[in-house]
Formats: structure tokens, sequence, C-alpha cells
């Protein structure tokens, strides 16, 4: 019987030798993995830079360039050809653009205003103050 208390203890022991290595290792493994994350967020973060830096210089560069001028200024200018065009057909076809109904729609909320404003100087038997 002693033998079996001993062999048990010594089980129980083992154990609990293995569990507190476990922990140790757990911790050890925690620690390795905050440390690779923070060196992949100092990578990311300077590869981020870097993009941006190139980024910014291409625009720059490309904003210098004299065929890239030429095309904005080409499509500036169909733009404005296009507008013009449109609005050529909505006035042929007397079609409200866009910008006229908006205009007209400011003008019918001005005239709401002015009638409220008279509706509520009106006395309650509907005779003006």
């Amino acid at each position: 019987m002693p033998e079996q208390a001993s062999l048990l203890q010594d089980g129980v022991d083992r154990f609990r030798t293995a569990f507190g290595s476990i922990e140790d290792e757990i911790q050890r493994v925690q620690k390795d993995l905050r440390a690779r994350r923070r060196s992949l967020e100092k990578q990311l973060n300077a590869s981020r830079r870097d993009l941006e830096r190139r980024t910014r210089r291409l625009r720059s560069d490309l904003s210098k360039n004299t065929t890239v001028k030429q095309l904005e200024s080409l499509r500036k200018n169909a733009t404005q050809q296009i507008e013009q065009s449109v609005d050529g057909v909505l006035s042929a076809l007397q079609i409200a653009s866009k910008t006229d109904v908006q205009r007209i729609d400011r003008k019918i909320s001005q005239l709401n205003r002015k009638l409220r404003a008279l509706d509520g100087k009106r006395r309650p038997n509907g005779r003006a103050s």
C-alpha cells in the first residue's frame, strides 16, 4: 500500500510540475505574440507611410506632366461644351434644367415663408391686424 501512495504522490508531483511549466510556456508564447504583433504593426505603419509618400510624389509628378495638364484642360472644355449643349437642348424643348428647378424651388420657399408670416399676423377671426 505504501508503494501505491508513493506512486500516486509521484504522479501528482509530475502533474503539478507539468502544469506549472505549461503556465510558464503560455506566458512565454503570449509575450512572443505581443512582440511579433508590435513588430508587424511597425512594419505595416512604415509600409503605409512609404506608400503615402510615394503616392504624393507620383501625384505631384503627374500634376506637373504636360500631357496630364492638357488632358485636364480637354476634360474641362468637354464638360463645358456638354453642359452648354444640354442647356441648349433643354431650352429648345422648353424643359427646365436642374438649376432652373432649384431656382424656382427657392423662390417658392421664399413665397411660402412670406405667406406663413402674413398668416401669423392675421387675427383668429380671419382679419388682418
